[in-house]
């Protein structure tokens, strides 16, 4: 999705030119695939849309639906983590985002968990 074209001071442009009809909507169906968290490959792109699923081991399951730069679509889990860095940087619809997962650490206690790295880019 690049709408930093009607980055204007408007900060609905893109939006208000969906809804006129002058640009394609961000298509959110089954063509969205899931992205794996793989350590050293970047999820980079533009958020369009939040979703949620229930697992049968994990339960409920949120997650960021991403539109990467050449236009493909996917969905990835938000970890615990994740979530907790969505809500600290305010992640919207339209933002710019960066979800990198950097490999498995232990904690003090001896813990194994998944460390990432996690960024924002409001628009």
């Amino acid at each position: 999705m690049n709408n930093h074209k009607y980055s204007s001071n408007d900060g609905f442009a893109y939006l208000k030119a969906i809804a006129a009809g002058d640009i394609p909507a961000p298509t959110l169906s089954l063509d969205v695939k899931f992205w794996a968290h793989e350590p050293h490959n970047p999820l980079i792109g533009s958020i369009v849309g939040f979703s949620q699923f229930e697992h049968s081991a994990y339960g409920t399951q949120k997650t960021v639906i991403v539109e990467r730069e050449h236009g493909d679509v996917v969905s990835a889990i938000l970890t615990d983590y994740l979530q907790k860095g969505m809500v600290m940087q305010n992640g919207e619809i339209g933002d710019l985002i960066l979800i990198e997962k950097q490999g498995q650490k232990r904690s003090q206690h001896g813990k194994t968990f998944n460390k990432f790295q996690f960024v924002i880019q409001k628009q």
